[in-house]
């Protein structure tokens, strides 16, 4: 990273500063603004503008170890003969004059730093050489802290403007680390980096600098992802350590308090005898009061302070912080939600005693916002003696925080400790879920449902619904479905056993096509979700949204489900839950390929995956991944795909189809179709026959699954089978209507092709038209459909693909072992399209059928 960053957002100061420059009334120009907030960096560019322009610039920079010294900060400009036995009015012209002789002729622009700490004499100085007009004389001086009179008198009589340089927005940050890394940042790292920065670039240059030093900032598949701690540089902590120091034994006290415990209400504060130091301090810049309904709270003008300031204090010094905190939210009586588990956590911190059903509330209360302190205080309610609900809930905390192996020896301990078969139940079943989806052990997952049932006496709903939920994951939906049915019609109540069933039956009835159930399952299942704690069903809300996703997507409606998905992925940026963010990205990336943009479907997916990496497994990973592979595919750089079932095979037809071998995908697809179909998933085996379509093969489609797209998927594969031209422009339009524009110039390349093969070139000529407007929102899209705009009419389906594969080098006999033909049968289709195409050989295969891939070296035969 260079030494100077780029100059970012700051065009509306430059034209502001340039005017001033350029107005002959305007001697001075005052810059003013937090500390880090690109005061010097843009005097700085100032400064070599007019240089560069022909003026003398000088750079004044003042410092506290000079401010008794007359002239002190000016001591490098003075001249080496200069009287220091004259008096002040000789002394003040004599070094004016030296200046503006020096600049022989050329306008003088002075540029004074650090104002505030200038020598009187020096400040004399600069107010003179501004108001006689000698020089034009930029200041720089930090907010809220008082400048010499001179200084401030030159604003004031209108010698000089004032400019307040303000810390970046959200979006001129973002730009700044993009232009600085030369990358897209992940969003997740921007929101991290944006809320300890607050849009100071000094700050952020820091932290970027030290990710970048230790190694937590680093570049994958193009996009700058953070992993682990923020760290900041010892400059940064330094800066921020020299703005606290300057304090005395109160005010220090009360930013303790505040980086211990911000926000902290004013009236509390005041009653502790805090007035006096809240108006000091936020005078001084170092806190910020603002108000929140009718609550006036305080905290610390910036996060980083809060950082710095907590590795300071020793531990001691830490707990008597913590009892003063406790104190002082006694005065208040806790009124509010969010003071529970802050008094819960400060009494605990400070060694005081505390109710252990309390603690565990507190750990609930805190499960979705700060897993560490969670486990913490869940932990703490089980030393205390809070029996089986505290030790359940430590276990589901660890399962929410990715702690899985952990979980799974807490809940064999709590299976021995069970007293009643519903206590019992539960457990097994959490195990159970434990085991199937955070350590991938399905079949232990089955046997401990098995034991589970021989155990307890009658039904046990908890262990059916996690019976549903392991049939649900391998493709079973009928079944899942069938074991759902009774468990609902038992539990009535908006408690969290009928949630966790419609969990489940939302994403069982999503992938079975029926849209329209599911959309009613996900709302009942929110509303109940919104009701209840989390600790009683983790991760509950995270999985029905992810589910209204794709129903919506399957449902045709596109538009609903991109802006679901923007919103839920803006929430789940600032949450704390990897999870969270795994169900948003992936449904962002469900949407994206929905819409055709491949691109944009890769990066969330990727993401989506990515969080799940770090050890945040999610249940809809298969579904995910098999997304990604088809993603991949689309964009011409087929992966390979190590999934089973339908998904797997789903995956790998699209992976074949980008290589060229049409027959192999064709046949991977009908497999993946009917093996979705005889388990019931009638929604995913839509899609994967309408995708035979989109490779150029006939394919029969119930026209009754998939909402609005079922239909026409069906009509598409019409048209596509009948070569109907016009039905194919039909298609094409109504596919764009939904919002699906990759489909739509998939079927409209298509019709184009079945146009001119009618010879009607000029209807051609419009399908291939519309075909390129829709793929402009499509990026990196190259599918089998797409490469019909450009390839000749006379082939077949079979010399297209025998073509495409040897003009990419592969030798005959490849050719053969691919397609699982005879190498005759590959010699002989090749003569065929010689003889059709008009060309001698392989080497200008190439050019009509497609570019062979780099290195590849086609030779002559046949």
């Amino acid at each position: 990273m260079g030494n100077d960053w780029p100059l970012v957002g700051r065009e509306q100061e430059l034209v502001f500063a340039r005017r001033a420059l350029a107005d002959a009334e305007v001697c001075g120009l005052l810059l003013t603004g937090r500390a880090g907030a690109g005061k010097t960096r843009l005097a700085k560019v100032l400064l070599a503008e007019l240089a560069a322009g022909g003026a003398r610039t000088h750079w004044v920079r003042a410092m506290s170890s000079a401010s008794t010294i007359p002239f002190g900060a000016f001591a490098h400009l003075l001249p080496g003969g200069a009287d220091g036995t004259a008096d002040r009015a000789h002394r003040l012209n004599q070094v004016a004059g030296h200046l503006t002789r020096g600049a022989e002729g050329r306008r003088l622009v002075l540029c004074v730093d650090d104002a505030h700490l200038l020598d009187d004499l020096s400040a004399t100085l600069v107010h003179q050489l501004a108001a006689t007009a000698s020089a034009f004389v930029i200041v720089i001086a930090p907010h809220g802290v008082s400048v010499p009179d001179p200084v401030f008198a030159m604003w004031k009589d209108r010698v000089a403007e004032r400019l307040d340089v303000r810390e970046l927005t959200r979006p001129q940050t973002t730009e700044l680390i993009t232009a600085t890394l030369g990358g897209r940042l992940e969003d997740e790292a921007e929101h991290r980096l944006w809320h300890l920065s607050l849009g100071n670039p000094l700050f952020l240059r820091e932290l970027v600098q030290g990710g970048l030093d230790s190694g937590s900032l680093s570049a994958v598949d193009g996009v700058w992802r953070w992993s682990g701690a923020l760290t900041a540089t010892p400059r940064l902590v330094e800066l921020i350590e020299t703005r606290t120091d300057r304090v005395d034994a109160d005010e220090r006290r009360l930013l303790e308090l505040l980086a211990f415990g911000e926000p902290l209400g004013c009236e509390p504060l005041v009653r502790l005898g805090a007035g006096r130091v809240l108006a000091s301090t936020e005078q001084a810049g170092l806190v910020v009061s603002e108000r929140t309904g009718r609550r006036l709270n305080v905290r610390l003008a910036h996060p980083l302070y809060a950082e710095v300031i907590r590795r300071r204090t020793s531990p001691l010094r830490q707990r008597d912080t913590y009892r003063i905190l406790a104190q002082t939210l006694d005065l208040t009586g806790a009124r509010r939600a969010e003071d529970k588990p802050r008094l819960v956590r400060w009494r605990l911190a400070a060694g005081l005693p505390i109710d252990p059903q309390l603690v565990r509330a507190a750990a609930e209360t805190l499960l979705r916002k700060d897993f560490p302190q969670a486990e913490q205080l869940a932990a703490e309610s089980v030393r205390s003696g809070g029996g089986f609900g505290a030790k359940f809930l430590l276990a589901q905390v660890r399962i929410a925080g990715g702690r899985h192996a952990d979980a799974d020896a807490l809940l064999v301990e709590l299976a021995g400790e069970t007293v009643s078969d519903a206590q019992h139940a539960r457990v097994s079943a959490t195990r159970a879920l434990n085991l199937a989806f955070g350590l991938r052990r399905a079949d232990d997952a089955e046997a401990v449902l098995d034991t589970a049932e021989t155990a307890v006496s009658g039904t046990a709903d908890d262990l059916v619904t996690a019976r549903a939920a392991l049939r649900a994951a391998a493709g079973a939906c009928r079944t899942a479905l069938d074991l759902l049915g009774p468990v609902l019609d038992r539990n009535r109540r908006a408690d969290p056993l009928r949630l966790g069933a419609l969990v489940v039956a939302a994403g069982t009835l999503a992938d079975s096509g029926r849209t329209e159930a599911c959309l009613g399952v996900v709302e009942e299942g929110l509303a109940i979700a919104a009701r209840i704690s989390d600790a009683s069903a983790p991760g509950a809300r995270v999985r029905l949204e992810h589910a209204r996703i794709v129903a919506l997507c399957r449902a045709g409606r596109l538009e609903e489900a991109e802006d679901l998905a923007g919103a839920g992925y803006r929430d789940a940026i600032g949450d704390p839950w990897g999870p969270a963010l795994a169900g948003a990205a992936a449904s962002l990336g469900t949407v994206a390929l929905a819409c055709g943009d491949v691109r944009g479907a890769i990066r969330r997916l990727r993401e989506a995956l990515a969080v799940d990496g770090n050890d945040q497994p999610h249940e809809f990973r298969p579904a995910v991944a098999s997304a990604l592979g088809r993603a991949t595919a689309m964009s011409g750089r087929p992966e390979d795909v190590d999934l089973p079932g339908p998904l797997g095979g789903w995956a790998r037809a699209w992976a074949a189809a980008s290589r060229g071998e049409t027959s192999r995908a064709a046949g991977l697809a009908a497999e993946a179709a009917a093996a979705a179909e005889a388990s019931g998933r009638l929604g995913v085996a839509a899609e994967i026959r309408h995708d035979l379509v989109r490779f150029g093969v006939d394919a029969d489609l119930p026209p009754d699954v998939g909402g609005i797209l079922g239909p026409l998927y069906a009509a598409h594969a019409r048209a596509l089978s009948a070569a109907d031209a016009a039905g194919l422009d039909a298609v094409a339009t109504a596919f764009a209507d939904t919002g699906s524009r990759l489909l739509a110039a998939e079927a409209a390349a298509q019709a184009s092709r079945a146009h001119r093969a009618t010879g009607k070139l000029g209807s051609a000529v419009t399908s291939a038209q519309r075909a390129q407007a829709w793929l402009a929102s499509c990026e990196d899209a190259v599918t089998p459909a797409l490469a019909l705009l450009d390839t000749p009419l006379d082939l077949t389906v079979r010399e297209l693909e025998i073509a495409r594969l040897v003009a990419t080098g592969l030798t005959s006999r490849a050719v053969a072992d691919r397609l699982f033909v005879s190498v005759r049968t590959v010699d002989n289709v090749l003569r065929g399209v010689y003889a059709k195409l008009g060309i001698s050989g392989r080497r200008e295969l190439a050019s009509v059928v497609g570019r062979p891939e780099p290195g590849s070296s086609p030779g002559d035969g046949p």
